[in-house]
């Protein structure tokens, strides 16, 4: 059901997606080496005929279309942490930002001592309600510049680029970082396209308050909360700033929204797990060692985005029907355990136990581990059943007892 499928008696799109997310999660580190690991197990695949179809503009147009599949999936199979709070059922919710590769081995090399080689900039999506992750767009820098700011990226968007496809009356929340602070642009968007947007107020905002306190104190939810205030920035339209103290460590965070409807608990915890986004980038870089862009033409990089993107929805997907059947990772939640207890903030400091609703109210694992990881890349070469492949994950997942 993919768009713009064809048939290649070399490869068809179906294992061609196939091999981009085994080489996401194989332990190569460059592609001539995957295609080696490759062809020894399975069949001899050409590398210039893979690495031609990287840049093809229909494999990309069909390999993203696969992922925008996946969504239909993800919303019917996983639990959505949002579900239950009424204010929320017409918005989409989603966190974005920038992640970065190294430039790929073809890429421009820098003509003075002076010069680096620019990073390849990506912008992803996250939907925060069923943890599918969606390439954005890539970003191209304006000329003379090394990397592209969030607020170019988000200028250069179309409205229903931003929205993905939301069906009219649908609204939109991102929780983005500081950077995206643009009031205009927030209010062109709010207005034209349903889009809202909550980040963190910088510290040279000059907006003013012009209201009173809207939340409710006796509300327990709103444990934390210290003020919610509309308040008015130099132009553009009145927004909302939040004050909440996180009572773990005594921090304060001040939001600015120009959503003003949606209660201050939630705006506060959807901006709480905006950072799942940046452990799933943690687990790009880090778990499946996804430095390095694959080539260097943008529909290479565009390529290598979104199957990080499928490796990322198929592998939850995977993990949370191996769940379903009853199976624990027991090392994982005694770990989790264990690092409440010792968690600290960034400056450092030990925090206490969360015990208040906002901390509280959503806890999922951001990402997969790297016992699951490698599990995975054991398992996806191997010729045993389900059943033995199962056998060797709970022999993983099962706290050893002393």
């Amino acid at each position: 059901d993919s768009s713009n499928p064809y048939s290649c008696s070399a490869i068809s799109d179906i294992d061609f997606v196939k091999l981009g997310v085994l080489r996401c999660l194989s332990y190569a580190q460059t592609g001539q080496g995957f295609l080696q690991d490759h062809g020894n197990v399975f069949q001899k695949i050409d590398p210039s005929h893979f690495f031609k179809m990287l840049k093809s503009e229909r494999r990309l147009e069909n390999t993203s279309s696969i992922n925008e599949l996946l969504r239909r999936t993800m919303k019917a199979e996983i639990a959505d942490p949002f579900a239950q709070y009424n204010e929320l059922k017409n918005f989409d919710i989603y966190a974005a930002d920038g992640h970065y590769h190294h430039a790929a081995a073809f890429d421009p090399k820098p003509t003075s001592k002076n010069e680096k080689t620019i990073p390849t900039g990506h912008f992803f999506r996250l939907d925060l309600r069923t943890h599918h992750a969606g390439h954005l767009c890539l970003g191209v820098p304006n000329c003379g510049k090394k990397s592209a700011h969030d607020i170019t990226i988000i200028k250069r968007s179309t409205s229903e680029t931003l929205r993905n496809n939301a069906p009219k009356g649908r609204q939109i929340i991102y929780a983005w970082d500081k950077a995206c602070i643009d009031y205009g642009m927030w209010s062109k968007l709010k207005h034209s396209s349903g889009i809202y947007f909550i980040t963190l107020e910088k510290s040279n905002s000059a907006a003013t308050v012009s209201s009173e306190n809207l939340f409710d104190s006796t509300d327990p939810r709103n444990e934390g909360i210290l003020s919610d205030q509309l308040v008015s920035p130099s132009y553009g339209d009145v927004l909302r700033r939040i004050v909440y103290i996180d009572p773990r460590d005594d921090k304060t965070y001040v939001y600015l929204t120009n959503q003003l409807n949606v209660p201050a608990y939630q705006l506060v915890m959807i901006y709480k797990i905006r950072w799942d986004i940046e452990k799933v980038f943690y687990q790009f870089k880090t778990k499946m060692c996804e430095r390095k862009s694959w080539g260097s033409s943008q529909s290479a990089k565009s390529h290598h985005a979104i199957f990080l993107c499928l490796a990322h929805n198929l592998s939850l997907l995977m993990e949370e029907e191996i769940k379903r059947q009853g199976l624990v990772d027991e090392v994982e939640e005694k770990k989790k355990i264990g690092r409440e207890k010792s968690r600290r903030n960034k400056e450092g400091n030990l925090m206490k136990k969360a015990t208040h609703f906002i901390g509280t109210a959503i806890t999922r694992a951001s990402h997969r581990t790297v016992r699951f990881i490698r599990w995975l890349r054991a398992e996806l070469y191997s010729t045993d059943s389900v059943s033995i492949a199962l056998e060797r994950l709970i022999a993983i997942w099962h706290e050893k007892k002393s």
